[in-house]
């Protein structure tokens, strides 16, 4: 199954090897929690407002509503949180501490799937990973796993390279969509 990102950029999360939080190791952010409607599951903005505005004339109908779907209503409670959050990049805010934890990972990864990175052509495809843009540098990550199994027993394996090649995929896309779009970078991660 997995879990996904979409919005400025798209794509899906390594599968036991990078949490939903990841964009956190790369800046220094904190990202928002979403919330939607009961029974009409329209995106609720619970700071503004005590009930969808957009569904009902009032409070007490959408209360009615909840109770029509769910049968119940035991917290009493019009809203619950999704499985999202969503991280906010801005470019005068975070792209300086992003090119440096970009930098700092360039140089505990492979050489030889860093130089697969390096021969990515520079256009939007970057921004939604299922262009198929970084499977040359997953292959490249792939034959490194094999040869250094091969090299040594199965608990010295250096299990982290994975997890920093997915960090520094999603940071990667980050840098161009900061880059090349000219405009803030928001990312909705499932969890």
């Amino acid at each position: 199954m997995g879990r996904y990102y979409h919005g400025a950029i798209e794509g899906k999360f390594w599968v036991g090897i990078q949490g939903s939080g990841d964009i956190g190791n790369l800046v220094t952010i904190t990202p928002e929690i979403s919330y939607e409607w009961k029974a009409c599951l329209c995106c609720a903005s619970i700071e503004d407002n005590d009930y969808c505005s957009d569904c009902y004339e009032s409070k007490e109908e959408h209360e009615e509503a909840v109770l029509e779907a769910d049968g119940e209503n035991e917290d009493n409670c019009l809203y619950i949180e999704e499985q999202l959050v969503t991280y906010y990049l801005e470019k005068d805010k975070h792209y300086t501490q992003l090119k440096a934890s970009m930098d700092a990972l360039r140089l505990k990864i492979d050489p030889e799937i860093i130089a697969e990175f390096d021969k990515i052509e520079q256009n939007d495809n970057i921004l939604d990973a299922f262009t198929g843009v970084f499977d040359n540098s997953v292959k490249k990550l792939n034959e490194y796993n094999n040869k250094k199994e091969k090299e040594a027993n199965e608990s010295s394996l250096p299990i982290d390279h994975n997890e920093l090649v997915a960090r520094y995929t999603i940071g990667y896309q980050l840098e161009y969509c900061l880059r090349a779009t000219d405009e803030d970078c928001y990312v909705n991660c499932e969890y």
